[in-house]
């Protein structure tokens, strides 16, 4: 059971640091200002949560490189607003 626990514990992990990655691009493409601080500082946050996580299973974990890609790439076609609207859903 707790290697179940741990094992959820690391994807929420991976979901932080992933979710940083994409955050913070997301806050290099954006033009206005109030956005891109916006963007900023929930990726701060995001990178916050992955250390909180990190604590726990003394474990470093790589963003999925597939994911920030598949985000990125969406936003850019469809917009910002509903590429993090469809992330955030999971």
């Amino acid at each position: 059971m707790l290697e179940d626990v741990n094992k959820i514990i690391l994807a929420a992990q991976k979901n932080e640091v992933t979710e940083h990655y994409i955050y913070r691009r997301l806050a290099q493409s954006v033009k206005d200002s109030n956005n891109r601080d916006v963007l900023r500082h929930i990726s701060v946050k995001e990178l916050e949560h992955y250390n909180f996580w990190r604590e726990y299973t003394r474990k470093d974990v790589k963003p999925s490189r597939l994911r920030i890609w598949k985000y990125l790439l969406i936003s850019k076609i469809f917009g910002i607003t509903f590429g993090i609207k469809l992330m955030e859903r999971g």
